[in-house]
């Protein structure tokens, strides 16, 4: 299989950050639509002739959606330790595809939309953890990040996609205004249940599974290389090593992921998955439209489109952070600088945005626009997508599914409790919530600072023996500088040897067509010479392909 139709195909594996994207920007444009309202909303003005949701009802029906995703990321460990991530992609894909049916046949009960919601979030959570580990356990190191990153591109880039689509149907007639919203959300999911089948499977869960055969022959096909190639042996032998000893001690059980060797990146996981939503990020876009409001902007469905469009842009500067400026330091300054912009928002917001009269300021507005916007930016190269980089590949591989169960739980708690607790809130305090965030912010910058390691260029073995070693933090740079220093190193060693032995190989063959002419041997005895005068000199490779001075390159 060709390198760059590989790299494609495992890229392709975000489509399941597409349709969680897809969920949430569509969501809040369809519950402002008409006819929508007038069908599932509970309060209805006669003198305005408008409908609106109470507090409860719109709280479950955009927060439950949350508590499917944590269930959903729960159930995702036993269907991938028992038909791994591929299959488990392909199901979980139906059961999304079967709740978007629900949503785009539920007339006239408001009750099947919340079936249908949580249906979608079981399938959207699993997604979510299934995803990113596939994709951190078959991209190479050097572009992992940037790999998983793509979760979170192809999720901005949905949420923008669907406000647009919700800009141009929300003025049909009648119930395509929002079926086809809902119908289009399903379409997506077909397209990932499709595509996911021509995907490879994991060559780690292959020799997890003793099916070492077709994960070499995977491995060798996604690197382009030959199975004697020492990169794929040396490669291959370090993961099949490496899952023999985790599997020694049988099947995990999920109390033993808060074991000593474990609990701490499993408390690792969830912190920063947790934090990830309760930094803010959703707030945005549930309260945009009040604070466009703000500036003149009367149109509900624009200001989703302006916010989608510049959380889809900016998240294309995780490609570059994530493997340029690591794990750590994004997560630590991108929370400081987002503590900053939350503070200046909500201060502006409680003190100028609205006067006693009841008219808006247009410059506070603009103001409160400009740092929500430069808060996004910030989210959007770090926590946004370096919370699914660091689930992919934190955990080893015996614990990895539970682990990254339940660290994804986390992001789905979070997100439970933003959607669902924040119209009570906002209705207490107003923007004064936006202090409370700034805090949130604060506290995560700290977090990261004093808990996690960096991991960037790292394979998943060697991130393994940096959390199990007695390295701080805060020193894990160290690590990271000397083994791409030893990484380099092997590099060029094995060019060296391969010149050699290139060099080898045709001297011996000139020799050898020097005594064929002088001896006037046939063709057939000559190709065997050159055979047996080839195979010394591989053996000889590869009898020191694993000497202790050596240090593996990865594919």
């Amino acid at each position: 299989m060709n390198r760059f139709i590989t790299s494609i195909l495992v890229v392709f594996i975000s489509m399941s950050g597409w349709l969680q994207g897809a969920d949430t920007g569509s969501i809040s444009g369809i519950l402002g639509m008409r006819d929508f309202q007038s069908r599932f909303a509970d309060r209805y003005n006669p003198i305005s002739n408008s409908y609106s949701y109470s507090a409860w009802r719109q709280a479950l029906l955009t927060g439950t959606i949350n508590a499917g995703c944590l269930f959903g990321a729960m159930l995702s460990s036993p269907f991938t330790e028992r038909i791994g991530k591929k299959y488990s992609i392909c199901f979980f894909s139906g059961v999304y595809i079967i709740a978007e049916l629900l949503l785009v046949t539920a007339v006239p009960s408001w009750i099947q939309v919340l079936v249908g919601k949580i249906l979608a979030g079981v399938g959207i959570g699993a997604l979510s953890v299934l995803s990113p580990g596939y994709q951190s356990e078959v991209a190479p190191p050097q572009i992992r990040g940037a790999v998983v990153a793509t979760y979170q591109i192809f999720s901005t880039g949905a949420a923008l996609v669907a406000a647009c689509i919700n800009m141009g149907t929300h003025k049909l007639r009648k119930t395509a205004s929002w079926r086809t919203s809902f119908g289009i959300n399903m379409l997506w999911g077909i397209l990932l249940m499709v595509g996911v089948l021509f995907l490879p499977e994991s060559p780690r869960y292959l020799i997890y599974k003793g099916r070492d055969e077709e994960a070499l022959r995977i491995m060798c096909n996604m690197a382009e290389l030959s199975p004697e190639s020492e990169i794929i042996q040396t490669n291959f032998n370090t993961i099949k090593s490496d899952i023999e000893i985790e599997m020694a001690g049988g099947k995990a059980r999920w109390i033993e992921i808060f074991g000593k060797d474990i609990r701490y990146r499993t408390c690792l996981g969830f912190l920063v998955m947790l934090f990830r939503e309760l930094i803010g990020n959703n707030y945005y876009f549930y309260y945009a439209t009040q604070v466009f409001k703000g500036t003149g902007m009367t149109d509900i469905f624009l200001p989703a489109v302006i916010l989608g469009a510049i959380n889809f842009g900016t998240t294309f500067g995780a490609l570059y952070t994530i493997d340029n400026l690591g794990r750590r330091n994004p997560l630590i300054f991108g929370a400081a600088f987002q503590s900053i912009c939350f503070f200046i928002y909500a201060a502006v917001g409680d003190r100028k945005l609205i006067y006693k009269n009841g008219t808006s300021d247009h410059r506070a507005g603009s103001v409160m626009i400009v740092f929500s916007c430069l808060f996004l930016f910030s989210y959007c190269c770090s926590w946004g997508p370096m919370g699914w980089v660091i689930v992919g590949e934190t955990f080893p591989i015996r614990y990895r599914s539970k682990c990254a169960s339940v660290a994804t739980s986390g992001n789905w708690l979070g997100n439970f409790m933003i959607s669902f607790f924040t119209p009570f809130i906002n209705n207490a305090i107003g923007f004064k919530l936006g202090y409370i965030y700034a805090c949130i912010n604060l506290f995560s910058s700290f977090m990261i600072f004093f808990l996690a390691k960096e991991t960037k260029g790292l394979t998943l073995e060697e991130v393994n023996d940096l959390y199990m070693s007695n390295i701080k933090p805060w020193e894990s740079y160290k690590y990271v500088r000397e083994i791409e220093s030893h990484r380099i190193h092997f590099s060029k060693e094995e060019e060296k040897r391969e010149r050699e032995k290139s060099k080898g190989i045709r001297g011996q063959e000139e020799e050898f067509i020097e005594n064929a002419d002088e001896d006037n041997n046939d063709s057939s005895s000559s190709s065997g010479s050159v055979v047996s005068a080839v195979k010394p000199r591989r053996s000889a490779v590869s009898n020191d392909r694993f000497s202790e001075d050596s240090h593996p390159t990865y594919i």
